[in-house]
């Protein structure tokens, strides 16, 4: 440490040139980003297929607008607004279109009839329901049956930057919406608009966060110290520490998301533990009239292995999401591994520059003492009475594995937001009036021999409509063979269907959209592989839920257009589906992996194969209360909540560390194991008890997020921390006590 103190302005130097040079990257991590991207990686089979789909079909992120009344929507004053809506949103310049009332034009009744506009300056209600009356497949696309709600799909271009600028599209998009229609009566959904409002959550959360983080160290850190020295020492650390983790995540072009946004609150409390090691054992060491360098010095010397290797397993646990398949949990695994490195780092050089000139309180000396003195009467208690508190200890644990066989896997993305949340508000309203409208894509590949315009692909695209929308939950389902459809009801009205048979009529139908609605039969036909589009609208279901009806929807595909074509679902919707088996393999993979290495690290630093095995195994149980806790009480495995056992188990078996640090000095100095125990408690207790009522306060305190996810992480990880406090002070000295005896 001599030798740091010795180049401690140099050291201070190249921080601040490094904060200087990171500022950019800072700004830009600040950003939200909750998109495809920042879930999946970059060679995931699925996203790969997603992107095909983009790039036959366009942009799916379709905005699903929905114009409600009490009345019917047929005034003279909304086919007016519907009209200007139109033009206003077609003019926007990242807007590809606009499927709606304002712009839907009638088919004509000849194969060279041209097709005319549904609203005109002077068409009324009669008008339109009289236009409609014999074009039901067309009227379903624009109205309910009746006629209270109107429903538009924006469609928003394919950029390359489409999902950095996402939010500013669909604000856009927002305003000209409201500029003509009040928020009560219009209502906008879609996968986009989940995605902004995560977006705008995360922000705020991030905001908040850090707030209360920093708000929570300066009140621990006066209430128990009451030096402005120490108090700046550990802003330093934990502010410093964020600062630079943010900047090199911004500089390699990450963005804060939903799980990231936990970072801040995550370096604040690890920081917090480091520098309370640190200021304990210099206050510990503090005499009457002591050079206050030699003890800051002698200190941080004295906890630099025990910390080091903290720091080492805490790490390894945040690593081990390097193992999951899915590339928001590996970033936050690696961001929040390298900001808890940084915190060691800066514990010590501003250890070096700041606690040789702050004064050892005698007050928090005296504290620390009582506090040690009534862990040692505990600790002399507790191992009295192995048999009560060991057959206590067997009950909670049997208690909490009975809870492992209700866990489920499974996310609904919906429900990361507060019911109050508007985004929400607006579901609920779409599917109140309109019904179902969450697209599932499916792709109608047909087979050797057939083309999309065949009658028997037709009348099997028809038979599996018919069959998937008698499924509960299932709304209208529209695609190329809506297009055959509107098409013979203009030609022939209510006959339509008995031409679904009829090659001839097909192929004049055929011709009449690529000549009269080529736009429009893009969005459903590629005509360079020859693949049909179809959408079935549903219910916003969880990815558990979702799985289960793909497959359903698969089954009747097979069933009914088995024999002519091959069906795939494609799209947004088989990414969320794949979501529960990619967190089943994260929990089990980082759990697995967090376990290997941290057993390792403590191995190899408590240098005792017995010990190491004696320092993890116990620390299992803060693992079991969490999933324990997550099956009694009904919480499903999710992108959040699947990384959190591997975090826990790095982060309790810190204190435990320390403990068996301490311990084996003991133990050389000559100490019997009785005696090795009580000296430890009185030395490291304090600290432990005071490092895991931070930590539990501070993951309590993300329970006051807006996002589900950040609620559900605070209020898990801070019971595992009351657990883990638990296994520290009665299942560890147990087991302390039984395995290594006098």
């Amino acid at each position: 440490m001599l030798h740091l103190y010795r180049i401690r302005y140099f050291l201070l130097i190249l921080i601040i040139a490094a904060c200087g040079a990171l500022w950019p990257g800072v700004q830009a991590a600040l950003k939200v980003d909750n998109s495809l991207s920042a879930w999946f990686l970059p060679d995931d089979p699925a996203l790969r297929a997603y992107h095909a789909f983009q790039q036959r079909f366009g942009n799916d992120e379709v905005v699903i607008l929905a114009v409600h009344d009490a009345q019917p929507v047929l005034t003279p004053a909304y086919l007016r607004a519907f009209q200007s809506l139109t033009r206003e949103l077609e003019a926007l310049p990242d807007v590809a279109g606009v499927t709606g009332p304002g712009n839907t034009t009638l088919p004509g009744r000849g194969l060279f009839s041209a097709p005319r506009p549904l609203l005109t300056p002077t068409t009324t209600a009669a008008d339109v329901r009289g236009a409609l009356l014999t074009l039901p497949t067309l009227r379903q696309t624009l109205f309910t049956p009746d006629y209270t709600t109107a429903r538009f799909l924006i469609r928003l271009r394919q950029l390359p930057d489409f999902d950095d600028r996402r939010g500013d599209l669909l604000a856009q998009v927002q305003r000209v919406v409201y500029r003509h229609f009040p928020k009560e009566r219009a209502h906008l959904g879609g996968v986009g608009i989940v995605y902004a409002g995560l977006n705008a959550l995360s922000q705020h959360d991030f905001g908040l966060f850090l707030g209360l983080g920093y708000v929570l160290m300066f009140g621990v850190l006066l209430l128990v110290y009451r030096n402005g020295l120490l108090l700046l020492y550990t802003l330093g650390i934990v502010g410093l520490a964020t600062y630079v983790t943010l900047g090199v995540y911004g500089a390699l072009g990450y963005r804060v998301n939903l799980l990231t946004v936990l970072l801040p609150i995550i370096l604040i409390l690890l920081g917090i533990m480091d520098s309370m090691h640190v200021i304990n054992e210099r206050n510990r060491l503090h005499t009457a009239g002591s050079p206050a360098r030699e003890d800051a010095l002698q200190a941080l010397g004295n906890v630099f292995a025990p910390c080091l290797f903290t720091m080492l397993t805490t790490v390894a646990g945040f690593l081990a999401l390097l193992s999951c398949p899915m590339a928001i949990l590996r970033n936050f695994g690696v961001f929040a591994a390298l900001g808890i490195a940084l915190c060691l780092f800066f514990t010590f050089v501003l250890g070096v520059l700041l606690l040789p000139l702050a004064k050892a309180p005698a007050r928090t000396a005296a504290a620390t003492h009582v506090v040690a003195h009534r862990l040692v009467a505990f600790y002399t208690y507790l191992l009295a009475r192995p048999r009560f508190y060991g057959g206590l200890s067997v009950l909670l644990t049997l208690l909490l594995a009975a809870g492992l066989p209700r866990l489920r896997s499974d996310t609904y993305t919906l429900g990361y937001l507060p019911t109050s949340h508007q985004v929400v508000r607006d579901h609920r309203a779409i599917e109140a009036s309109w019904g179902p409208y969450m697209p599932l894509e499916l792709l109608i590949e047909p087979r050797p021999g057939h083309t999309l315009a065949d009658a028997a692909v037709v009348q099997a695209t028809f038979a599996f409509t018919d069959s998937v929308q008698r499924l509960r939950g299932v709304g209208a389902v529209v695609g190329f063979l809506s297009l055959y459809q509107a098409g013979l009801e203009a030609q022939v009205g209510a006959k339509a269907g008995r031409l679904h048979a009829s090659q001839g009529a097909l192929r004049i139908v055929q011709q009449q959209l690529s000549r009269n609605y080529p736009n429009l039969t893009r969005q459903f036909i590629h005509e360079p592989t020859g693949t049909g589009r179809v959408t079935v609208s549903g219910r916003m279901l969880s990815a558990r839920q979702l799985t289960a009806t793909v497959d359903t929807v698969l089954g009747i595909a097979r069933a009914t257009l088995g024999p002519v074509a091959r069906v795939r679902p494609a799209g947004y919707q088989p990414l969320y589906a794949g979501i529960v088996a990619y967190v089943t393999e994260s929990q089990t993979n980082s759990l697995l992996l967090s376990f290997v290495l941290v057993f390792g690290l403590t191995w190899a630093f408590i240098r005792s194969f017995r010990l190491a095995l004696l320092t993890v195994v116990p620390n299992l149980f803060p693992v079991l209360v969490l999933l324990g806790a997550m099956g009694w009480l009904g919480i499903s495995l999710d992108t959040a909540t699947a990384s959190i056992a591997s975090i826990v188990l790095s982060l309790c078996v810190d204190d435990t560390i320390h403990f068996v640090y301490s311990y084996q000095q003991q133990r050389r100095q000559g100490l019997a194991p009785a005696e090795a125990r009580l000296t430890t408690i009185a030395h490291v207790g304090p600290t432990i008890v005071l490092t895991s009522l931070v930590l539990f306060l501070g993951y309590a305190v993300m329970t006051l997020g807006s996002l589900k996810t950040v609620q559900l992480f605070g209020l898990l990880t801070a019971l595992a921390v009351a657990g883990a406090f638990y296994g520290e002070l009665v299942i560890f000295p147990l087991v302390l006590k039984r395995f290594d005896p006098e």
